[in-house]
């Protein structure tokens, strides 16, 4: 209850008095809240980690491509979709998961570096790579709020949706099958959900961030969560209670939002940790 009433007074604050800057973040909060368990009841940590590089390929590739067609998001999306679906296939043909997310980063880190180098060279005053890099709220319009907050909501419609499945999948996907449960569809939701969230998200969190942000509200929710139910709602509260407090933070002291972010979350991670072992 305390944290409930904590997270929403400081969200309602930060948005009476930064409205366009917390709305960006409370939809990036709502998005790795939600998103985090989901990658931790189905133990897809390597591939979230993969899911940054991926994005920083696909808006690297999509800036000089909406030059001659379309616009950067649907290039964006595009190529974050088809990564993430060649990974997904590779895994369900039998490679082994560790292996198929490594060959992606391997692949998308090398391209990035020469795709950035192409827009460094060409594209010299017209694109904000460093805002990709460390992330950067502060820079969105309210085109960008409609865009991450759409996101935002469909990500956590689909988690909650689909969260006792996952959840069954995670646990045993055997069983899983043996009632029903069309497994391969669930697959393609979250491989969607990472796709989409963390394409959309980049410009907000930044590369160096973003991995980091769709781990630990999980890991902290799994600290103190007394069952799955209770697990998904501690990381939605923690991801957005950091976020807004981290914003306020920055900007008091004139720095990077999502730099905050993440440092108060692990904050609390390292806070929660102690406790818990100071008790036995």
């Amino acid at each position: 209850m305390l944290l409930e009433t904590v997270t929403l007074l400081i969200t309602v604050l930060t948005l009476v008095e930064y409205p366009k800057w917390a709305m960006v973040v409370l939809s990036a909060s709502l998005v790795y809240g939600a998103l985090s368990t989901l990658i931790s009841a189905r133990r897809l940590y390597f591939l979230s980690a993969a899911s940054a590089h991926v994005s920083l390929l696909a808006v690297l590739l999509a800036i000089p491509l909406s030059e001659f067609a379309l616009n950067e998001r649907i290039w964006a999306l595009t190529f974050g979709l088809i990564l993430v679906y060649a990974v997904g296939y590779a895994i369900r043909k039998g490679m082994d998961e560790d292996v198929a997310t490594a060959v992606l980063v391997s692949f998308s880190a090398s391209l990035s570096v020469i795709a950035m180098y192409v827009v460094l060279t060409s594209y010299p005053t017209s694109y904000g790579l460093w805002a990709i890099v460390i992330g950067d709220p502060l820079l969105a319009s309210w085109g960008d709020v409609a865009w991450v907050f759409s996101i935002a909501l469909l990500t956590l419609i689909a988690t909650i949706l689909t969260y006792r499945e996952q959840i069954t999948i995670g646990l045993e996907r055997d069983c899983a099958v043996l009632t029903g449960i069309r497994v391969e569809l669930y697959d393609l939701l979250l491989y969607t959900l990472l796709a989409v969230a963390t394409v959309a998200m980049i410009r907000v969190v930044g590369f160096v961030l973003e991995h980091v942000l769709i781990f630990l509200p999980s890991t902290i929710a799994s600290l103190v969560a007394k069952d799955s139910k209770s697990m998904l709602s501690i990381s939605v509260l923690v991801s957005v209670l950091s976020g807004m407090l981290g914003l306020q933070i920055a900007v008091a002291v004139n720095q990077a939002p999502s730099g905050v972010i993440g440092l108060l979350m692990f904050g609390i991670f390292v806070f929660l940790l102690v406790k818990r072992c100071w008790h036995g």
